[in-house]
């Protein structure tokens, strides 16, 4: 009889480690690395009259990160039939003002958008929607590149006299693209927006109250200028005629009427030396 040999357990396999994801790469070396990818002329409708201005759109791309910007340069605001060119923060490509991202970190799968304290707009851009439009289209585009993302959330501060319209205001900012908001203290100085995928945002803006003009579009519009300035050119010419017309008939009347009343002096002489 033979007796089956006695199985000894072998070691247990160790359970695999976790690999670390890498931290994000930092936003700003992004920036510096993002290209130009073209530029757009934006009409912003104000009370004091449209803004006319230049959106840039650039992009960075890394083994580990998609980075997607927007920044706007206003150029010149329209008063009647005067151009006031605009200066400073409002005329520049600003690393603050009038300019919204968002970056994609591959290894994680989230999405951060930014600036992280929120997209602000220089002094004589408020009111004019350019922050809404801003984000709008940064989600927009994100929403079509990666919508299964998971958001990062955001942190904003409040300054000490802050109103309550301008909180009210901020909520509504972020609200407006179904982002959620929570204050995180009581005097609500501090707030989270976040959602879980980007496929949940809007990625919406006023569309009436800023107007993008494309490449054709701008050559029809110069076409029309042209036209309507050739028009124009045609009716100043005609008037000039008709002005030349009616000076020349004035000075033939003039003329006319010169030789009559030299006409009439003789006859009023003739007749005074008839009666002597």
């Amino acid at each position: 009889m033979t007796s089956n040999p006695i199985k000894t357990p072998g070691p247990t396999p160790q359970a695999e480690e976790e690999i670390p994801l890498p931290p994000p790469e930092n936003e700003v070396n992004l920036a510096n690395l993002a290209i130009p990818l073209g530029e757009t002329i934006l009409t912003l409708n104000l009370e004091g009259g449209p803004v006319y201005g230049i959106l840039q759109r650039s992009r960075a791309m890394t083994a580990q990160s998609d980075y997607f910007r927007l920044q706007f340069r206003g150029y010149a605001r329209a008063v009647g039939a005067h151009w006031q060119l605009l200066e400073g923060d409002d005329s520049r490509f600003h690393a603050v003002y009038n300019h919204a991202w968002v970056r994609l970190d591959r290894p994680s799968q989230t999405v951060t958008f930014g600036p992280k304290s929120g997209v602000q707009c220089s002094q004589a851009l408020q009111g004019s929607g350019l922050d809404t439009y801003l984000f709008g289209n940064v989600i927009a585009w994100a929403k079509g590149v990666c919508p299964d993302y998971a958001i990062a959330p955001g942190l904003i501060t409040m300054g000490q006299t802050t109103s309550e319209e301008e909180r009210m205001q901020k909520h509504a900012f972020y609200a407006g693209q179904a982002f959620q908001f929570e204050w995180q203290d009581q005097t609500q100085r501090s707030a989270l927006y976040f959602k879980d995928k980007v496929s949940k945002l809007l990625g919406v803006w006023n569309k009436e109250a800023i107007r993008e003009f494309g490449g054709e579009e701008m050559l029809k519009m110069l076409a029309g200028q042209d036209e309507a300035r050739a028009a124009l050119q045609q009716k100043l010419e005609q008037l000039e005629s008709a002005h030349d017309s009616l000076k020349r008939a004035l000075q033939k009347e003039k003329s006319t009427s010169q030789i009559l009343t030299g006409v009439l002096i003789v006859a009023a002489i003739v007749a005074i030396w008839a009666v002597i």
